[in-house]
Formats: C-alpha cells, sequence, structure tokens
C-alpha cells in the first residue's frame, strides 16, 4: 500500500517489537506514513531494524524506548512529538498461567488499564492526534466461558454490549479476558466524560495466525497465538480449549492502517476482525488436512504430526453485516490460507535449522 500525500502525517504504534504490532508497524510504513514506535529495550528496535522489511521502510522511521507503558506519564513526551495518530497495540494477547492467582489484578488486568488511559491521557494533552486506534480482542466483548468453557448461543457482533466480569476468576486466561472487557469499557468512559478532539477506533480480533519475520527461529516462531496453532500439528493432545475463530495476521495490521483514515472510519466505533468462513466458525482439523496433503516431509522429520488434538468451543459471530470487510474494503483471508503461511515459514526454519546442526 501506498496512498500518495499522507507521508507527512505521523503516526505513533506502541508495542512494535511484538508479533502483531511488528505487522502493523510494515504496514504503516508501507502505506507512506511516518512512524514514531515504542519499544522497551533498545535491543527490540535493533532487532527490528535487521529485517529485510524495515531495511526497504526504514527510513521514515524513528524509535522512542519507554520501559513500562504503564507507568503513569510514561508516553507523556513522546506523544508531543507532532503526532496525528496512535495506534496502541502493546496490550497482550496471551498470559502465562504462571502468574498467582492472587496477582491476576495487579499483574494482568491494571497493566492493561493503565497502558490503555496512558494513551488516551497522553492523546488528550496533545492537539494534534485526531485518531487512536487501539488493539483490543474478540475477548473484550465475549465471556471467557463462551471463548474457552461453553458453546455460545449469543451472536457477537461490533457493538455487542461489553461483559463486566468480576473476580474470583478460575485462571490466568479468564483474567486476561476480565482486562480486555475493561479496557474496552474504559474508552468508551473516556469518550463520554472527555470529548476529545480525537476519535477511538477498536479494533476486536479473533486468534491472530500467520507467519513472523521477527521469528529468526522455530522456537521463536512457536509462541504467542502461532503456538496454539502449532502445538495441535506437532502432535499435541492439548487440554485448553480454544474459540473456533481465526484471522491472518496481515489483514488484521491491514486494519489498523485503513482506521486511521478518517474518512473512511468517520466517527469513534469498534469492528470485529475475523475470518468470516461460517458463524460459529471453522474445524481445527482442517489444518491436520493440509499438513497430511501438502507437508508430509515435515511429518517424516518430525517437525509435524497427525495426531495432534485441539477442544474447540463454538463461539457464534453474526456475519450478517460483515462489517468490518464492507468498511475496510477487503476481502480476509481464509483460515486454510492463514496455516499453509504458518506451515510454510515452520517448515523453512526447522529445514535451516537441520542444515546448519
Amino acid at each position: 500500500m501506498h496512498w500518495q500525500g499522507i507521508r507527512f502525517l505521523s503516526v505513533e504504534i506502541t508495542g512494535s517489537s511484538g508479533f502483531l504490532g511488528f505487522h502493523i508497524l510494515v504496514s504503516t510504513l508501507s502505506a507512506g506514513y511516518r512512524v514514531l514506535a515504542t519499544v522497551s529495550r533498545k535491543e527490540e528496535a535493533d532487532h527490528i531494524l535487521s529485517t529485510r522489511s524495515i531495511r526497504k521502510l526504514g527510513d521514515n522511521l524513528t524509535f522512542v524506548t519507554i520501559p513500562d507503558i504503564a507507568a503513569d506519564g510514561s508516553l507523556a513526551e513522546a506523544v508531543k512529538r507532532d503526532i496525528q495518530y496512535i495506534i496502541h497495540t502493546d496490550s497482550p494477547m496471551t498470559v502465562s498461567s504462571t502468574v498467582a492467582r492472587d496477582r491476576y489484578e495487579s499483574q494482568i488486568i491494571q497493566p492493561l488499564l493503565k497502558s490503555t488511559n496512558n494513551v488516551l491521557s497522553a492523546a488528550l494533552d496533545t492537539p494534534s492526534v485526531k485518531r487512536v486506534v487501539i488493539t483490543s480482542s474478540l475477548m473484550g466483548i465475549a465471556p471467557y466461558n463462551d471463548l474457552f468453557e461453553f458453546a455460545s448461543f449469543v451472536a457477537y457482533t461490533d457493538d455487542s454490549p461489553i461483559p463486566d466480569p468480576r473476580a474470583p476468576y478460575p485462571n490466568a486466561l479468564a483474567a486476561l479476558c476480565a482486562g480486555k472487557a475493561k479496557s474496552l469499557a474504559a474508552t468508551k468512559a473516556f469518550l463520554i466524560k472527555n470529548k476529545p478532539q480525537f476519535t477511538i477506533v477498536n479494533l476486536m480480533p479473533s486468534i491472530v495466525i500467520g507467519p513472523d519475520e521477527l521469528a529468526k527461529t522455530s522456537k521463536d516462531l512457536n509462541k504467542g497465538s502461532n503456538q496454539q496453532v502449532l502445538r495441535h500439528l506437532r502432535g499435541e493432545n492439548v487440554s485448553t480449549k480454544l474459540p473456533s475463530h481465526t484471522v491472518y495476521v496481515w489483514d488484521v495490521a491491514r486494519a489498523h492502517v485503513l482506521s486511521l483514515d478518517t474518512e473512511k472510519v468517520a466517527k469513534s466505533q469498534n469492528f470485529l476482525l475475523n475470518s468470516a468462513e461460517a458463524a460459529y466458525g471453522v474445524d481445527w482439523y482442517r489444518a491436520l488436512e493440509i499438513v497430511k496433503k501438502e507437508y508430509q516431509d515435515g511429518v517424516k522429520n518430525g517437525w509435524l504430526a497427525l495426531d495432534g488434538e485441539q477442544p474447540i468451543v463454538q463461539t457464534l459471530i453474526d456475519y450478517s453485516l460483515n462489517r468490518a470487510e464492507k468498511v475496510f474494503g477487503f476481502k480476509f483471508a481464509g483460515f486454510d490460507e492463514q496455516i499453509r503461511n504458518l506451515l510454510h515459514q515452520w517448515v523453512q526454519l526447522k529445514n535451516k535449522e537441520a542444515k546448519d546442526k
């Protein structure tokens, strides 16, 4: 993408060293924007600069180091650098199961809320900001039980009511769902209370799948939401249930960039981002069929397997409006394409590692 006439507009992107954040960074630079990218350590910036995509696009890229974006006032100075747009994606989509139950609030929920509030407060103090795009999640509107425990009979949409989850939470993942819902509610409350000069677009992807240029090894690739797919395809019998909905990482990144267009997306609003294949999602066992038909060498080498188990929860999403694809003007990639592109990189990395031994 390259749109003439926007090169002098500046975007601040938080979380640019993450899986999704990096794809958003590449897509934003490709569209011709100047980018101020936040990183928590200089080493993250060095890693980003080492990638092929950024070596081609990095002329309009500047970094700012913010060790803890949830710290009070962490973004105050960074946002004042003539920024017109902010994309806030420094927000986890997965969480460690090792977090102690009595620390769910302090280590999972509060950092989500504080980072979101810091972004919004900094934007409010910066008159040049006219749009804030926030990476939320399907977890922001669908309660934990409907995503990870039981089949849902509620059809979720862009404008579904935001749940109000309360402690105690059964596990860390439920606490993450609560944090996403509370952060989404906080943006709504902020708009009502402050009536800011900018509008807010919340993007709510389902499980994000795809290749990762930041991954230099198979271990690097086997993290986050991609790990949830690869565990199954490597032969693990996974006990944790997963929602039946997925979305391609490059499509999510593209939607973030298109959300900066205040004419195309004219007001504060929310969008579900998901491959519109079926209301109850996809059959994840289709991924095993792709492995069986197209990656037999990977199976023979022990990099993939055909006997993995992955229980799925059928969460209902109303596709009758299909609003995201209509507003953003493109068709989201299907589940099979998502899986093929992830497996292509997985096998490439495994091949390289085998040759380097």
